[in-house]
């Protein structure tokens, strides 16, 4: 085989592994939604939802623990604010409460980044967590412990409201 045949063959060689892989990467979306439209779609599936899930603390022994938040409204502030009205319960007491919550991307998936974070009367908490699509999975820390957190991502029953405006009937948020 001659050096000018031998180079001929290399250049078909190549010309067929490259078709075949543009046939390949052909199924692969070849751009990903803006992040204008990315923003939009996580706004609209955290408003309204609940997280539902489970949690662990480090060191903890036996089963995860049930784990959920309500989210009332979710949207878009300046730069990487969110603005999340979250509804927080105690026992029988329940309000919503307004929180700014950093979100950064990594290419279409939105990773919620907060460090000594306050939170009106439960303290300060350090958390990654990373959303995709309808589950989410992360970890957590407080002054005094932390842990790991996962679940889904659901659509909320709950009204619009956190009080009833008729006596001794329970409020909305209670039927979480």
């Amino acid at each position: 085989m001659t050096k000018t045949s031998l180079i001929a063959a290399a250049v078909i060689w190549l010309g067929v592994c490259g078709v075949s892989l543009a046939q390949q990467s052909s199924t692969v979306p070849a751009t990903q939604p803006d992040r204008e439209t990315l923003e939009k779609e996580l706004a609209e599936r955290l408003s309204g939802a609940r997280l539902v899930g489970f949690y662990m603390a480090d060191g903890q022994e036996g089963p995860p623990k049930h784990d959920s938040y309500t989210l009332r409204k979710v949207e878009k502030r300046e730069g990487d604010k969110w603005l999340f009205t979250a509804v927080l319960s105690y026992g029988q007491q329940s309000m919503a409460l307004p929180l700014q919550i950093p979100i950064y991307w990594a290419g279409d998936t939105p990773i919620i980044s907060v460090t000594n974070f306050n939170i009106m009367g439960m303290g300060s908490y350090t958390a990654r967590v990373m959303l995709y699509k309808d589950h989410y999975a992360g970890t957590w820390s407080s002054t005094t412990h932390g842990g790991y957190l996962w679940g889904k991502i659901e659509k909320s029953e709950e009204k619009a409201t956190t009080r009833s405006s008729e006596p001794g009937k329970p409020k909305d948020s209670d039927k979480n």
